[in-house]
């Protein structure tokens, strides 16, 4: 059994780490559920055929001691170190580290909307937690339903002669399960889309079947753990033996072909992705338990599997964050050497965490204090601990304390936009300047200081460059363009000529570095055919903006590190190669122009051409694109400067 906690934490690993050819290594945790139901109900209908009941308080306690020690500190760890994550993952910090002690992030997820399997996003560094709230939840709901089905079947059959035996608590144990995680998948298939895919993902409702399957082939199977003991096996006919032996085989099949086709997508989940893992798992945990004399058997009991699932525990606990902090940015390191790093650090902090915080816990045993009451109030006291600790400018409504939300919302779904204007009368002598862009230039305009001599008219766009088209992919993700980032030489048009600034700024060239279809196929800048169309874009966008006799200044495209792939590599749009490409083709095109200028915000923002988020002990952006407000307050004088 701790052989397939080692090949459950593997894929996990595997999966975050980016690992090529195991996109659908999440299901490790399905492979944990099935074992966690399958032990759990095996050592409940044990126990109760041993003494006739099951001691839930002793139960629950011994649960708590074995997960409650580690989960605090790893949190506390979490809330203490929360520097070393993206400001925009641990901005619910406090909600999370709360949800995580109380066993209910999983829903605090589900109500905020969080997305599992956008890669763009800034996960917290607690996302991890969901998996372990589940099954707490099942172990406290789980015995109870043991304990009610195994009085109810007792207070029946006092009017006949025997007592029930066990065996009829098990079948009807079996039934519930089989029922129960029947209902769960067929609820799972029919409540996904993709708007509901998360909500789906995380539910205990949905991802409660896989615990229950194993629950419901305990129940079937599991009889005799003496036999096992002395023999190795549980099963007494030849044929019997034989179909356990193959059985895991085919299982492991399974879920190699699924962790490496799996993508996470709502049709996967619609067709039973789900429940296809959960059987594929109880093929390998249930035949192996009754049969250990199997080839798979024997393989999952080598040493090193077995060390590695002992503190798999562990290893899940403490991997996610590990795998946070350690990063491409922080570590130059991408691919199998930041993985090797990751796991390597992840292995030492979890053989830390078995031998000085769970074995420990797990052997106390309190005389004065009951068990229950102390994990009580040591959560309570976690929870007290963790909103002293983080303090109140971090924000609880998942948005960062700076970030716009329309900033936020653009650099998760670009595809919507957002506009606003200025054209406000101005003193004689102003220099009037209009500004149009994305959202680089949304921003600068939102934090722009007193400017005196210059008027800003903002007529920037969130998330339109003067690419159009699509689809195109951005932060991994692939998404349609919106018809309204289509539109803008008309309605720049308008705003140019409503407006009849001085000076015209341009400030694009997100949009432009990003993978989109063009012509049928997917390409990018820095080939030729693209190259043709986004010089025909960018003039006629000088067209537009210079109609009026508005001098008109474009700045380049700054270096920037939106977010890393799991193997820590750049998403396509950060290369540094990309930048480039544009900032060429924009000079080049610029200087074709009389009446065009272009401003050098790459070099600027990025010295040397080197993304760097410091500058003079400034912080430049708040998410690896965006200034700060300090960063355009920083720049304004000489951005003023240069369109006097």
């Amino acid at each position: 059994m701790d052989g397939v906690r080692a090949i459950a934490v593997a894929l996990v690993l595997a999966d975050h780490g980016g690992i090529p050819g195991v996109a659908g290594g999440f299901i490790g945790v399905d492979v944990f559920f099935v074992l966690s139901g399958f032990l759990i109900t095996s050592l409940l209908l044990d126990e109760l055929g041993r003494t006739g009941s099951i001691d839930l308080p002793g139960f629950w306690a011994r649960r708590a001691r074995r997960l409650l020690p580690a989960l605090v500190v790893m949190v506390l760890a979490v809330v203490v170190l929360r520097e070393l994550f993206p400001e925009e993952s641990v901005a619910a910090v406090r909600d999370d580290a709360v949800g995580a002690f109380f066993w209910m992030i999983n829903w605090v997820f589900v109500f905020r909307d969080t997305d599992y399997f956008t890669q763009g996003d800034t996960p917290s560094p607690l996302q991890h937690t969901w998996s372990l709230a589940v099954e707490e939840q099942y172990y406290v709901v789980w015995p109870l339903v043991l304990v009610v089905v195994a009085v109810v079947l007792a207070l029946l059959t006092r009017r006949r002669p025997n007592r029930p035996k066990l065996h009829t608590v098990r079948m009807v144990i079996f039934a519930l399960a089989f029922a129960g995680g029947a209902a769960s998948a067929v609820e799972a298939c029919l409540l996904v889309n993709e708007e509901s895919l998360n909500r789906v993902y995380f539910g205990t409702d949905t991802r409660v079947q896989a615990l229950l399957v194993g629950a419901a082939a305990a129940a079937l199977l599991v009889g005799d753990w003496s036999a096992l003991a002395r023999y190795g096996t549980q099963l007494r006919s030849r044929w019997g033996r034989v179909i356990a032996q193959v059985l895991p085989l085919i299982g492991l099949t399974m879920l190699g072909v699924v962790a490496h086709f799996a993508t996470g997508g709502a049709p996967e989940f619609r067709r039973g992705l789900l429940i296809v893992v959960a059987v594929a798992a109880v093929f390998v945990v249930a035949p192996i338990a009754l049969e250990q004399r199997g080839l798979v058997a024997r393989v999952l009991a080598l040493p090193p599997l077995v060390w590695l699932g002992m503190i798999s525990y562990g290893v899940y606990l403490w991997h996610w964050p590990i795998f946070l902090a350690l990063n491409g940015e922080r570590t130059g390191l991408t691919g199998l050497s930041l993985f090797a790093l990751r796991a390597l650090a992840t292995v030492t902090v979890a053989a830390m965490s078995w031998l000085l915080i769970e074995q420990p816990i797990r052997r106390w045993r309190p005389v004065h204090v009951p068990q229950l009451r102390l994990a009580a109030a040591t959560l309570a006291t976690a929870a007290v601990a963790t909103t002293v600790v983080v303090p109140v400018g971090i924000r609880q409504d998942g948005e960062h304390p700076q970030i716009p939300p329309e900033v936020l919302a653009a650099a998760v779904h670009p595809e919507v936009p957002v506009e606003v204007g200025d054209t406000r009368r101005v003193a004689p002598g102003t220099r009037r300047v209009a500004v149009f862009g994305d959202s680089m230039a949304w921003t600068m305009m939102r934090y722009l200081p007193p400017t005196p001599g210059f008027s800003f008219m903002d007529f920037t766009t969130i998330g339109c460059g003067i690419a159009r088209g699509g689809p195109y992919r951005s932060t991994g993700e692939t998404l349609t363009q919106k018809p309204e980032c289509e539109t803008w030489p008309a309605r720049w048009a308008q705003r140019i000529n409503h407006a009849k600034p001085d000076v015209a700024l341009l400030i694009v060239g997100r949009w432009e570095t990003v993978d989109r279809v063009n012509e049928g196929h997917w390409t990018h800048v820095g080939e030729p055919a693209f190259d043709n169309y986004l010089s025909g874009e960018l003039r006629r966008a000088f067209d537009i903006l210079g109609s009026t006799g508005a001098r008109v200044v474009a700045t380049t495209a700054a270096c920037s590190r939106r977010g890393e792939q799991p193997d820590g590599s750049l998403y396509p749009e950060d290369e540094p190669e990309r930048v480039e490409a544009w900032n060429k083709l924009l000079r080049r095109v610029a200087g074709q122009r009389k009446n065009i200028e272009v401003l050098d915000l790459n070099e600027k923002l990025c010295p040397d051409g080197v993304y760097t988020n410091r500058i003079d002990g400034i912080k430049m952006r708040m998410d690896g694109l965006h200034p700060t407000p300090e960063a355009v307050k920083w720049l304004t004088p000489w951005l003023q400067d240069a369109l006097r």
